[in-house]
């Protein structure tokens, strides 16, 4: 980690997912029964409870101060008064104190 980076981490509790064939069989011991992988969980620190038939992954991103600047802005668009169109308005007031029938 250099002056301009920062580092975040994170655990993620990632689930397997069986294929077709594996969950009609009910053989999830093999590693050809599983064709992916999904998050089911993520937190700070370590997980006092992870879910069942989870796995565990620490995993520390690096990122560059710079990332968390406020974007400013690249170009200032202005827009001609011959293409804005005004909108009049027209108000009628009436006394507030007058009682009407």
């Amino acid at each position: 980690m250099t002056n301009e980076t920062v580092k975040a981490t994170v655990y993620l509790q990632v689930q397997p997912e069986y294929t077709y064939w594996a969950k009609q069989r009910r053989e999830f011991d093999k590693p050809d029964s599983i064709e992916g992988a999904k998050v089911v969980g993520s937190t700070q620190n370590r997980s006092q409870k992870p879910k069942q038939g989870t796995v565990e992954v620490k995993i520390t991103v690096e990122l560059p101060k710079g990332a968390f600047l406020p974007l400013r802005p690249e170009a200032i668009v202005v827009i001609p008064e011959t293409l804005t169109m005004p909108h009049p308005l027209q108000v009628e007031a009436e006394d507030a104190n007058e009682v009407t029938d």
